[in-house]
C-alpha cells in the first residue's frame, strides 16, 4: 500500500523533506510520528496503514524490499519491464 502520488502528494512530501533537513525537532517528529505529521501536512493517508520512516546517512542507505506479490512470480522467458515492477522509490 502506498501514498497516490498526485503532484499536490509530491509537493507536500517535498516541503516534509526539506523541512525536516532544517529543523531538527520536526524531523524527529516525523520519525516519532510519520502518520500524524504526514496527515498535518496535507498529505492523504490510506486508512489502517501505519508509515515508519528511517533516515538515510552517507554510510548507511536503507533499501525497502516491497510487500511480495503473491501467487506465481516466476519469469518465463520474458523480462520484467518497468511496469511489472514498482521498486518503491
Amino acid at each position: 500500500m502506498s501514498i497516490n502520488q498526485t503532484p499536490e502528494t509530491q509537493a507536500a512530501w517535498r516541503t516534509v523533506v526539506t523541512q525536516a533537513w532544517g529543523d531538527e525537532s520536526f524531523k524527529r517528529k516525523l520519525i516519532d510520528d510519520p502518520n500524524g505529521v504526514l496527515s498535518a501536512s496535507g498529505i492523504a493517508l490510506p486508512e489502517g496503514v501505519h508509515f515508519v520512516v528511517v533516515e538515510n546517512e552517507p554510510q548507511r542507505v536503507h533499501l525497502v524490499l516491497p510487500v511480495s506479490p503473491g501467487g506465481d512470480i516466476s519469469v518465463t522467458g520474458m523480462p520484467l519491464t518497468h511496469s511489472d515492477y514498482d521498486p518503491g522509490f
